[in-house]
């Protein structure tokens, strides 16, 4: 592997760590700035729905925008935009002020990030793709484990202000240098192909690459199903929000359930490197469901057991819930629907990723007032795990077979044949 190789895979692990940085460092703030400023938290709170929820409507334009200019300035200027932003946050002392930069950096944030690293993976690895995708996962909880013990003590020792400045540094320092120094944004801008490419040449044009367009994608089942169903299992991960409280109930003392969350944590580092080599060794969907089946079995396991031992299993199997969105979600998606209009599809299954995130905190918090526990919410969970997986399969099984159908003339050609006569236009013929 050559150096341009080694230098776009760890362009995606600090881009990814940026995106993880920024979202796990939030929490940080709650109780000094709420102190200090006498807010609700509640209502402080929602500065970060709105980063969310700005950064979910974005994310389909910047999938739409990396395909046409590609990631390197996304990820520059992006990260320029999201560090200053994040460390003005430093000058807000209202509720308007806090809102107003959360919409500003949620402009920025999930475009830079969330949907750049898939971006810069499948271009540049056709072999190790899992590998890389799950690297640059594991990188990311990395830098979490790192930040969630320099930042509490940084907060107490120089203040909340500071510390939204050092955040914002962090965020700025793993994007902008990274898109400057060692991203480019696909292997021909310096005359090579994907890493492992069968055709040894330079990258393909757009519409020599397989797969569909992302009209032709807007019409077909398979992206329906596929952004209602990572949008769900998006939610199921968000358990990690109550498991603090899950154990506290269960009868557990503090101390003991943040001891469990850093299994937890330890567990999403190693289980995504472990999920992206196996999906290179098995492929895509027999790994999806050996992680798939491993993920429903914490689900059944959790509200079992009381033993120690077999609740740090659990964690373990849980923490494969973290694959689904960081590893597996782009790279199925890229399966079902092929490279030729990957940025903008992934853009749209990106946005059902996050708003099952955002629905996900709250779903859990209902389903524990409903049944007064967790228990049901969580094999509730075990039976999605495993539709979620029937209907991917269907998804990727179905798509496959059209393309193979029409491998020979093109990519999709019996879709863009129906897609011209939709648009009154005859379909173009086919590459010799």
């Amino acid at each position: 592997m050559s150096r341009e190789y080694v230098k776009a895979a760890a362009a995606a692990c600090l881009i990814m760590s940026a995106m993880i940085a920024g979202t796990v460092s939030f929490g940080f703030f709650m109780d000094p700035v709420t102190a200090d400023l006498g807010f609700d938290r509640s209502m402080f709170s929602l500065y970060f729905s709105l980063i969310t929820i700005v950064g979910t409507i974005t994310l389909p334009v910047y999938g739409r925008l990396i395909e046409r200019f590609g990631t390197r300035p996304f990820v520059i200027g992006g990260g320029l935009w999201t560090g200053a932003a994040m460390a003005a946050l430093s000058l807000c002392h209202s509720l308007p002020a806090f809102y107003l930069v959360g919409c500003l950096i949620g402009l920025g944030f999930f475009g830079c990030s969330y949907a750049a690293v898939p971006v810069i993976v499948s271009s540049w690895f056709e072999e190790k793709n899992g590998f890389v995708m799950g690297l640059a996962a594991a990188c990311g909880g990395v830098v979490a484990m790192v930040l969630s013990l320099v930042f509490p003590s940084f907060i107490i020792s120089f203040g909340w202000e500071a510390g939204y400045l050092l955040l914002g540094a962090v965020v700025c320092v793993l994007t902008t240098p990274v898109g400057l120094l060692l991203l480019r944004s696909q292997p021909s801008d310096v005359g090579l192909a994907p890493y492992g490419a069968s055709n040894g040449g330079s990258a393909q044009k757009a519409a020599e690459l397989p797969g569909v367009t992302y009209r032709q994608a807007l019409r077909t089942p398979q992206l329906w199903a596929t952004t209602a169903t990572f949008l769900l299992l998006a939610a199921t991960v968000m358990i990690t929000q109550h498991l603090a409280a899950y154990f506290v109930g269960a009868g557990f003392d503090p101390v003991q359930a943040g001891v469990f969350m850093s299994v937890i944590s330890a567990g999403i580092i190693v289980t995504n490197v472990a999920a992206g080599i196996v999906s290179d060794k098995l492929g895509l969907m027999r790994a999806f469901l050996v992680c798939s089946a491993l993920y429903l079995a914490s689900f059944v396991l959790l509200p079992a057991t009381g033993s120690v031992l077999v609740i740090c299993v659990a964690l373990v199997l849980m923490s494969l819930g973290n694959a689904n969105t960081t590893l597996f979600a782009p790279m199925v998606t890229q399966g079902i629907f092929g490279l030729r209009d990957y940025a903008s599809i992934w853009g749209l299954v990106s946005m059902a990723c996050v708003l099952g995130q955002a629905i996900g905190a709250p779903l859990w918090g209902l389903a524990y007032d409903l049944t007064g526990g967790y228990e049901v919410g969580m094999y509730a969970s075990a039976a999605l795990v495993a539709i979620a997986f029937l209907v991917l399969a269907w998804a990727h099984r179905t798509s496959a077979t059209r393309r193979a159908m029409g491998a020979s003339m093109g990519p999709a050609p019996a879709m863009q044949a129906a897609e011209a006569e939709q648009d009154g236009a005859s379909p173009e013929p086919s590459a010799a």
